[in-house]
Parts: C-alpha cells; sequence; structure tokens
C-alpha cells in the first residue's frame, strides 16, 4: 500500500498537480481509508521521500521527482508554502528565512509567531518580551511579512509601529493617536484624526514598549480587544470598527508592568533571547552581517585582530544585538580615521569603546588563536558560518565512525571509543560556550530532575557536572532542533541501522534513554530524535555500571503495597549497580492483573534472553505460565529475601549460568526454583578449531561479517576437545538449534554437518550452505552471504584475519615445510587439506609466538609412543619454522597436524 501511495504522489508531483496530494484526495483515489494513507505517509515522510507543505490542507510533494524537474537539491522536507519550497534554494531570502538564527535558536520563536499569527480565524494578539536591543521590532515585522506570504494578509494591507516610550510623558497624547480623536477633544485637536488603530485596519498593529502604556489606554485596548470596536477620544456616542491584528513588545516581565485584564487577552507570551543566549555559531554569523554591511558602506575592506575578534564574540553587550552593532561601527571609524591611507581597516583593541576596555569582563575573555598578533578577515567569517553546527558537526561523525567500522567486530570496542571522543569533544565545546544562569529557567530545571530521578533510579554514576552537561546538549539540541531534524531526514537510514545496532548490543542503556525520552516528551513536550536517543547511550554507557554480556533481567514480585519495590531498592544500594526491577502486588489485587503489568513490563524491555523472577509465595510461584514471551530461559525462585536477592544479583553480575545461580543459593535457603527453558531455540553457526578459541573467535567474526543484516542466525564460539570429549551432550545443542560447524578440524558430532574452512576458501558449490539455510534466508540473502563467503574466504584474506604475523611470509615458510613433510612421507595431500593446514599451521605458529600453546590432546602419550617417526619428521621438516620465529612446536600441537593427515 505504502508504494502505490507513493507511486499516486508522484504522478501528482510529475504533472505540478500539487491540490491532488493531500490526504483526503489520495484516500478518495486509492479508496482506502484516511487513516490508513495517513499512516503511510507520516511513514514515507520520516523516510525523507516525501516533501511536507503546511498550508492548508497539508500537501505533500514527491521529493525525487520535485529535485529532478526543478534541477535543485531540496534542503528541508518541511515548509510552509508550496512557493517556499520552490524558492528554498534560491538567493532570495523571505520573511523568517532573513532572520539570523530562524532555524536554530530562534526555531522554537518562529514556530510560536507563525502559529499565532495563523490562529484561525483570524490570528491572535502575542507578546514579545526580552532585553533592548534583541531585534522584537525587526521580528514584528517579519511576522507581517510572512503573513502576507501565506495570503493572510493582502499587500496592501499595512505594518504600522508605535514606540509607548516616546509618549511616556503624555500618555494621553498617546491614547489619542493609537485610538483617534474628534475635532476639540482636547487643546491642540484643531481636526479629526481616525488613529493609528483604524489605519492599521487589516493590517499589524505594533505597540513596542508597551509597558508604557497607561493603565486608562491598557484598559481601552482590552476593550477594543473584546469588541474589535472602540470609541475615539472625545467621542463616546460613535462606535468605530477595526480587523486589525496586534503585536506587543517589552523589556520588563508582563505580569510586572501590565494589567491582568490585559493580559488575560494575550495567549502568546514569546521570549526572545539575548545575545548572550545565542549559539557561537549565531553570533558569528551576527558578527559578520554586521560588518559586511559595514564594508559596503565604506567600500573597504576590514580585518579584525584576535583579541578584539575574541571580544565581539564573548562580551556581553548590555544592548545586546544592537549594542553590538553600534560597537562595531565605533570601531570602524575610530579605524577608518586612524588608517585613512590604507585599502583595508584593521580592527584593533585601542579600537573599542572605553566602556568595554575598561570593563572587568575582559580579564576572562581568552582568544583561541595561537598568535594573538593575528587578524581575520571579515569575508572569512562566511566560511565558518556556511559549515555545519557543532551539534550538526558530532551527529556527522558519530554516523561516519559507526559505517568505518561496521561488520568488524574486532574493533567494537575501539569504535565505542572513537565515538565517545567525538560526542565528548563536542560536550566541551558547548560547556566552553554555554551562558549558565543563575535563574534556571523551566526547561533547564526539568532535565536537572529528570536524569536525577533517573541516576537514582538505575544507581548511574552520573555526577551533577554530567547532568550539566547533559542538559546543555538538550538545550543545544533545543536551539538547533530543525536543523538536526532536516539533517536526520537525509541520514535516515544510516540511523536507523545504529539505532538498532545498539538496542541489541547497548539494551541496558536503550532501555534507560527509552525512560529518558519519555520522560522528557511527557514532562517538557521535547520531541527526541532517534539520533539524539544514540548519543544518550553512548554517554550512559560510560555512567552503568551494568556490564552483563548476556540480555538478562531481573525483576522482583511480593505481596504488598511496596515490599518488592523496598527490596529490589535495597538490593541496588549494596550491589551498586541496578540488576532488579520490581513489581509490587497490593494484598487485594488478582494475579491476572500483576501478569498483565508483568508482561507490559517485559514488552517495555525488547528482547532478553534470560528472565530472572523472585517471588515470595503463593500464588506467584506459578506466574511464569502466564508469560507472553517464550523466546527466553524463564527461572522463577521463591521465598525471596534481601539476602537471596543479594547472592541472585551477584551472580548475574558476575554472568554466571542462571541454573548455578539458583543452584547455590537453595544450599542455604530455605526456596525451589523452576526453570522455563527458551521453547523457540536460535539458529546457530558453530566456529570450533583445534588451533585454539583464539582462532574460532576470529573465524566468527569474518563469519558474522558475511551474514547478510536481519537475519535470525548468531555464530558462536566453543571449544573444540569439549565437542569431542562429549559430543551431542554439550549445552550448546540442548540450549539452540545449530545449523552446521566450521572449523579446522572435524570434532564428528553425530548427525551435525561440518564444513571445513578450506571447504569456504577452495569451492564454491556450497552444498551444505544451501540445504542448512534456504529455510531461514531468502534467496537474496543467500545469494548475498554465499558472495561475501568468497569475498571474505580467499586465502589471503583469511591469513590476513586470523593471524598478527605477516601472512605473505608466514605462508611462504608452511607451505615450504609443508612441502617437505609431504617429500618425507612419500605423500601427495589433496588440496583442500593443504590450505586446511596452512590455515591451522600459521595460527599455530601465532599461538606459539604469543606463547599459548594448546596444553591439551586426547591420548598423548599413546600419540607419542605409537607415531614417533612422525613426530621426529614434523621436527626435521619444520625446525626452519622453528628457529625463524623462535617457537617450539609440542607434540599435542604435531597430534593435531597428525589428525588433518590421517584424515586426508
Amino acid at each position: 500500500m505504502r508504494d502505490k501511495i507513493l507511486d499516486e504522489i508522484k504522478v501528482h508531483t510529475q504533472n505540478n498537480d500539487y491540490e491532488s496530494n493531500s490526504v483526503v484526495e489520495v484516500s478518495k483515489k486509492l479508496q482506502v481509508s484516511r487513516n490508513v494513507v495517513a499512516s503511510e505517509i507520516r511513514q514515507l515522510f520520516a523516510q525523507g521521500k516525501l516533501i511536507k507543505i503546511n498550508q492548508k490542507p497539508i500537501l505533500y510533494v514527491a521529493k525525487e521527482i520535485f529535485e529532478e524537474i526543478h534541477n535543485q537539491k531540496v534542503d528541508t522536507l518541511e515548509v510552509d508554502s508550496l512557493h517556499v519550497l520552490t524558492s528554498t534554494n534560491s538567493d532570495e531570502k523571505r520573511d523568517f528565512e532573513k532572520l539570523i538564527g530562524y532555524d536554530g535558536s530562534l526555531s522554537e520563536l518562529v514556530s510560536q509567531c507563525k502559529g499565532t499569527i495563523s490562529y484561525p480565524p483570524n490570528g491572535l494578539p502575542m507578546m514579545l518580551y526580552g532585553p533592548t536591543g534583541t531585534g522584537k521590532s525587526y521580528i514584528a515585522r517579519l511576522t507581517y511579512e510572512y503573513a502576507k506570504h501565506k495570503g493572510l494578509l493582502s499587500k496592501e494591507q499595512r505594518f504600522i509601529s508605535v514606540n509607548c516610550s516616546e509618549y511616556a510623558n503624555n500618555p494621553e497624547l498617546l491614547t489619542a493617536n493609537l485610538f483617534g480623536h474628534v475635532k476639540g477633544a482636547f487643546t491642540g485637536a484643531d481636526k479629526d484624526n481616525e488613529g493609528l488603530i483604524a489605519l492599521a485596519d487589516g493590517g499589524i498593529l505594533f505597540l513596542d514598549e508597551v509597558h508604557n502604556l497607561s493603565p486608562e489606554c491598557q484598559e481601552k485596548l482590552f476593550q477594543f480587544m473584546d469588541l474589535a470596536e472602540y470609541h475615539r477620544v472625545g467621542d463616546n456616542e460613535n462606535w468605530y470598527a477595526s480587523n486589525v491584528k496586534l503585536i506587543f513588545a517589552t523589556t520588563e516581565k508582563p505580569e510586572d508592568v501590565l494589567l491582568k485584564t490585559l493580559l488575560r487577552r494575550i495567549p502568546m507570551t514569546i521570549t526572545v533571547p539575548s545575545l548572550k543566549e545565542r549559539g557561537l555559531h549565531e553570533r558569528v554569523e551576527l558578527l559578520y552581517s554586521m560588518f559586511k554591511a559595514e564594508q559596503e558602506k565604506l567600500q573597504k575592506k576590514i580585518r579584525i585582530s584576535a583579541k578584539a575578534y575574541s571580544i565581539f564574540l564573548a562580551y556581553d553587550f548590555p544592548g545586546n544585538i544592537g549594542g553590538l552593532r553600534g560597537c562595531i561601527q565605533t570601531c570602524c571609524i575610530q579605524s577608518m580615521f586612524s588608517n585613512q591611507d590604507d585599502d583595508a581597516i584593521v580592527i584593533q583593541l585601542h579600537d573599542l569603546p572605553k566602556d568595554i576596555l575598561e570593563s572587568e569582563q575582559l580579564q576572562s575573555i581568552t582568544t583561541n588563536f595561537e598568535n594573538t598578533g593575528d587578524t581575520i578577515a571579515v569575508d572569512e567569517l562566511d566560511s565558518f558560518i556556511k559549515a555545519e553546527s557543532y551539534i550538526i558537526q558530532m551527529l556527522h561523525n558519530v554516523l561516519t565512525t559507526f559505517q568505518t567500522y561496521t561488520g568488524n567486530d574486532a574493533n567494537i570496542t575501539e569504535m565505542d571509543v572513537s565515538i565517545n571522543q567525538n560526542i565528548h569533544e563536542y560536550f566541551d565545546k558547548i560547556l566552553y560556550h554555554a551562558t549558565l544562569s543563575t535563574d534556571k529557567d523551566f526547561y533547564y530545571k526539568g532535565i536537572e530532575n529528570i536524569f536525577d530521578m533517573i541516576r537514582n533510579r538505575y544507581g548511574l554514576s552520573l555526577s551533577n557536572n554530567d547532568i550539566l552537561t547533559l542538559n546543555c546538549f538538550i538545550m543545544d539540541y533545543r536551539k538547533n532542533y530543525i536543523s538536526v531534524r532536516n539533517w536526520s531526514y537525509k541520514q535516515a537510514e544510516q540511523i536507523s541501522e545504529l539505532l538498532s545496532y545498539l538496542e541489541n548490543h547497548k539494551y541496558y542503556e536503550a532501555n534507560i534513554t527509552k525512560e529518558i525520552t519519555n520522560y522528557l516528551h511527557a514532562y517538557l513536550d521535547l520531541d527526541i530524535l532517534d539520533i539524539v536517543k544514540i548519543v544518550f547511550m553512548f554517554y550512559l554507557s560510560n555512567v552503568t555500571n551494568h556490564k552483563s554480556e548476556k540480555k538478562r533481567l531481573a525483576v522482583i514480585l511480593a505481596h504488598g503495597f511496596s515490599t518488592a519495590s523496598s527490596i529490589a531498592e535495597a538490593t541496588n544500594q549494596f550491589l551498586d549497580t541496578y540488576v532488579f526491577d520490581a513489581i509490587d502486588m497490593p494484598i487485594n489485587q488478582d494475579v491476572q492483573t500483576i501478569i498483565k503489568k508483568l508482561n507490559e513490563y517485559l514488552n517495555s524491555m525488547g528482547k532478553f534472553e534470560e528472565l530472572f523472577l523472585l517471588v515470595d509465595m503463593g500464588s506467584l510461584e506459578d506466574i511464569y505460565k502466564g508469560i507472553q514471551n517464550k523466546q527466553a530461559n524463564i527461572g522463577i525462585i521463591n521465598n525471596i529475601s534481601t539476602k537471596t536477592a543479594l547472592e541472585i544479583g551477584n551472580g548475574i553480575i558476575q554472568n554466571r549460568p542462571m541454573e548455578d545461580i539458583f543452584d547455590e543459593v537453595i544450599q542455604y535457603s530455605k526456596t525451589h526454583y523452576h526453570i522455563e527453558k527458551n521453547q523457540l531455540k536460535k539458529n546457530v553457526i558453530l566456529c570450533s578449531c583445534a588451533s585454539g578459541m583464539g582462532t574460532a573467535e576470529k573465524l566468527r567474526r569474518i563469519l558474522k561479517d558475511s551474514l547478510p543484516v536481519d537475519v535470525p542466525i548468531e555464530v558462536q564460539t566453543y571449544n573444540y576437545n569439549e565437542l569431542v570429549e562429549k559430543g551431542i551432550h554439550n549445552k550448546v545443542f540442548a540450549d539452540n538449534h545449530v545449523l552446521f560447524i566450521v572449523g579446522t578440524l572435524n570434532p564428528n558430532i553425530e548427525n551435525l554437518p561440518f564444513i571445513p574452512i578450506e571447504e569456504l576458501i577452495i569451492t564454491d558449490s556450497f552444498a551444505v550452505l544451501n540445504h542448512e539455510l534456504q529455510s531461514i534466508m531468502s534467496a537474496e540473502q543467500l545469494d548475498t552471504f554465499k558472495k561475501k563467503i568468497l569475498k571474505n574466504f580467499s586465502l589471503s584474506n583469511i591469513m590476513s584475519s586470523l593471524t598478527i604475523l605477516n601472512p605473505n611470509k608466514l605462508l611462504e615458510h608452511v607451505a615450504d615445510a609443508l612441502d617437505r613433510l609431504q617429500n618425507a612421507l612419500d605423500k601427495t595431500l589433496s588440496s583442500s587439506t593443504c590450505f586446511g593446514l596452512y590455515v591451522h599451521i600459521s595460527c599455530l605458529i601465532e599461538r606459539l609466538v604469543m606463547n599459548k600453546e594448546v596444553e591439551t590432546y586426547l591420548d598423548v602419550d599413546e600419540f607419542t609412543k605409537e607415531n614417533q617417526n612422525f613426530i621426529n619428521l614434523v621436527k626435521q621438516t619444520f625446525r626452519e619454522v622453528e628457529e625463524y620465529y623462535g617457537v617450539d612446536i609440542s607434540i599435542p600441537e604435531i597430534g593435531y597436524i597428525y589428525d588433518y593427515i590421517k584424515n586426508d
């Protein structure tokens, strides 16, 4: 269905028939319910295949087709109108696009302005609140431009601005100018004046410094806002009407300076941040735009000294953006008259105003330039502006690093280190440039409380500095939400792949992250994108004490309102890590309700391999029978106490087998347990090598790298000697569905196929692979697997992967020695046996070099007694190898070489 919907939207996009691309029209055309169409369109939009046009009705455009038709790359997937879309990549900037930070720190402000002025039927009044010089007047004018572009206002309708502070000493005159007056209304009123409200009819009236309005004027104003009618000053009989949209602005706290009756009629108060609250990237952009304007006026290039540049960026200008602009103009004047004959102006430290030079702030401002005598050209700032923001750079590096290490299990730890390094470098930058207020805002306090709660709940080693860091990260994300969201659309596939990987490999951190994001959304209404969840997971992996190799869950269930919670909390504190969750069962609650709670909990935790259920007594002892997830081992133990929980928790932390943990506990306590085995065994390919577990592990990695993504098959290693000794009775066969074994020597497990490593190197028949995997993989997946096998199991690649020694030199030595042994035995070995011995002996030599000699060989004494001649021949023919690498090939090692040749 999704493909049909996309095809339909593509057809209309091709024909420029965008009006047919609404949910309603598409559902009519395809005769599918609107809910289904809306759901599928949301998925297509999330995948970056559609562009969303936020007009009424909302329309969608097929991104690929639109780019082909217009021969332009679309950088954003969500626009306000079709006109904006067609001009997105043009040089012309429209309304809020002119505002520096519109897609960064001011993105929320812009959304609030758009939503308020567009609110049906005629928009709503808004209040812009912020310090002087922050751009409130400019934002009001851009709101007017936006309303015109959206068709909310006609081109003829006006924007009228009034600065109320100009009438601070004559409030009555302000009232008269706003509402108009009749002739003779007051001294000097020699003719009728219709007033600014009438002049702005149908348009926008902007009242700046509104705190200067007198109470009487405020009353008259809110009456007009209620009725859309008013009396002119001096005329209390006639009513005048005006359909004007009102925007207010003030530098004072509105609740302190305005009547509550007026404030109640202004539903949206929008906070405009100060200059110091804007990110470094935006401050540089503001600096560039102002100096660029001065360059054009003066017709001279401008350079800035290192120290002056640092002050421009870091100084807390009392007048904010206006103060920065005034300072820049003062510096240009100073420098221009000092260097009249030069082609360029250089802004030096001494050009700055005296009040700044004498400020205490200067002592704490440092420069990042290695040489403080350096200067930077204004035009060079443009390259910094066009560079990605710190947060986008970090997210890009995280994805790039993951792609670099994908499929290379040998370097998973290295990948973690590299990604965490990228994240921490970014954190250092945002902390350095952060503006921390002692009067923490609503969001800051909310985020702080959430992480404090998570820290206590999971026993995380999160310091207050860690919480501050995460707070700054979320605030930076909020400021750059639109940029991050648009970037994420383009990287959707890679982000999904990394998130899936982390949910499988960092499941504990993934569950904590899920809880964090739920809190952030529920309490602060923050939309946390998947890429941000990924950053949380990596960061949390450094502060969790949870190191279990298996996906294990542990839950305490007990009767009473807080019995289970109390035991779990005490045990987690004693263990200094979060192991146990708890579900309390009030005495009057039935078991079915508890089973429902348990299943909800398990569903929220994703996939897991083992579940430890610790219960007190009675009906809870059979609770495992109601668990829906049958794809895990479930162990239940009764008569729970804090001591029992401690012992089990210790065993879980140490990654001990479930049965061993329970067996130890019942020795000293009056408890009994039951283990319900996983009813759906995992498909497993087993790697086992006579050369040792090291070789088997390296082989596992190569095989895992060859498997297609999302195939339900695990690749595991197992000790070769245990396979030979216990055969089919090994635990691995009881717990898993083993498909076949890959290795150097066949352990001869009954009814189980074995693929020698040499067969993967020298054959392309893949008979065993076809037979065992055709029911698990699709034909396409199986074909991909076989192609990767051919690539990854070339002899040179195998040698490079399995040994740290120079593979070419090692292979040369081993091949010569094996030729000498064949001559001595008067025997020609098959190609497959030779390949197998090349790999086996190469790994053998590496182990000996690293002092990891094989110590066991079945019936070694009997082998030595019966095969002394063979032993002597091996020692003779491999003497050069032993001398070159400084090793001694022992009799157990020779025994495995003998087995290879014997089975030829």
